[in-house]
């Protein structure tokens, strides 16, 4: 079985057609998110009309990162041996009935499963990512591809967060928004079926490769500990920023009086600068060949600015700490390009790998929320909450401190 680097061997320079399949790929992703990163400005509208409690709001988020991270190890073992766009396919018409399931939602529980559902089918297409980018990419250009993908996944936040109060009040209805979600989700699956043709990839054939692994894939999660360190620096990311996005619009509304309307535009900050910003990811990488410093100094500058947004009662102020908790994000498309790197990682391999560290990343979403959710419960802050949970989060940057040196394959 040829390793990643072998595999990929030859490819010099990735198509048209390549970059838009895994920009697309990524802009999927977003799509299906909007759920979860755009669900603090959907919350008030529903807290009202669903009637739900602190810890309530804290599981429907908790339950969409807590099944992503269940799904995603077990996913990209049992499904890494399939082709990657046929499995996307797959994952998208299934995930569509729910996505419309949640706008005709009635109660708490109704909600939660739609939300499950949704995560769910889409976890199975997630550990396809790692093979899409070798099939249809050249190595050299991996990091500046997801950049690009971030900055494209960046926008469509921005643009969601913003829009989502102005579109909530036009219809009248927060559900009408979900509707036109999976209207979204079914363009996607439809252009998806059209431009992600096997025959049409650098690399056409690719079933006997990924079935003739000569390591057991499980493995490499032991073989590779370096993904535990990837997984804790971006478990800590993702918790800052998943509370922040839940909890600080109500804060902003119930504590400062500032309407949801003017809360979504400053939390849009958090995207506004990370759409150019992003496509440094291609820089980053080449520019950090420490990748300790890679992986720990944007964690302690998110748990930084993510407390002094918390606690700040300036506009301004306000704006200039949200932009900085996501210009720290300049750093993930290069972290998440790091399994490619490791020596002797074979296809399969990356994509557990990979999975592995997805796995952690999307723990640390499930668990921030509901963290914040159980101590504003007992406090009677939300504010605290968040003051306590990335406190823990800080510690995050020991995964970069202790991460282990390598020879690393360069492309």
């Amino acid at each position: 079985m040829p390793t990643s680097a072998e595999f990929s061997e030859g490819q010099t320079r990735t198509g048209v057609r390549g970059w838009f399949v895994l920009v697309l790929n990524r802009a999927q992703y977003s799509s299906v998110v909007l759920a979860s990163f755009a669900f603090g400005i959907f919350l008030p509208f529903i807290k009202e009309d669903l009637n739900l409690s602190a810890l309530e709001i804290g599981i429907l988020q908790g339950v969409w990162w807590i099944t992503w991270a269940v799904t995603i190890l077990p996913f990209g073992i049992w499904f890494s041996k399939f082709r990657p766009a046929t499995i996307v396919a797959v994952s998208l018409a299934l995930l569509i009935p729910f996505v419309f399931m949640q706008g005709i939602s009635t109660n708490f529980l109704m909600l939660l499963a739609s939300r499950f559902l949704i995560v769910l089918f889409y976890s199975v297409g997630v550990p396809s990512r790692p093979l899409l980018f070798q099939q249809w990419a050249a190595p050299r250009q991996f990091a500046s591809i997801n950049a690009v993908g971030l900055s494209l996944h960046s926008l469509i936040m921005a643009l969601a967060v913003s829009a989502t109060p102005l579109l909530i009040g036009a219809f009248g209805s927060w559900r009408v928004a979900y509707f036109l979600q999976a209207g979204l989700m079914l363009i996607h699956l439809l252009v998806w079926m059209v431009v992600a043709r096997d025959s049409k990839a650098a690399i056409p054939d690719m079933d006997g490769l990924l079935k003739s692994s000569q390591k057991p894939p499980f493995g490499a999660i032991l073989r590779y500990r370096h993904g535990w360190h990837m997984g804790f620096a971006m478990f800590s990311l993702a918790a800052t920023w998943t509370s922040i996005v839940t909890f600080l619009p109500t804060i902003l509304q119930e504590d400062r009086g500032i309407a949801v309307s003017s809360s979504a535009l400053l939390m849009g900050f958090m995207y506004y600068a990370l759409i150019p910003g992003s496509l440094l990811g291609g820089f980053v990488n080449r520019r950090v060949p420490n990748r300790k410093t890679l992986l720990a100094v944007p964690v302690l500058i998110s748990a930084a600015l993510a407390v002094l947004a918390t606690i700040t009662s300036n506009s301004i102020l306000l704006a200039v700490f949200l932009t900085g908790i996501g210009l720290a994000w300049v750093a993930v498309p290069a972290i998440e390009m790091l399994p490619f790197e490791l020596p002797g990682i074979q296809p399969r391999e990356v994509a557990v790998v990979s999975a592995m560290y997805v796995t952690l990343f999307g723990l640390g979403f499930a668990v921030g929320p509901v963290i914040v959710g159980i101590v504003a419960q007992v406090s009677g802050s939300a504010q605290t909450g968040l003051i306590v949970l990335n406190g823990l989060t800080g510690l995050g940057a020991l995964a970069g401190v202790y991460y282990p040196s390598y020879p690393r394959i360069e492309h």
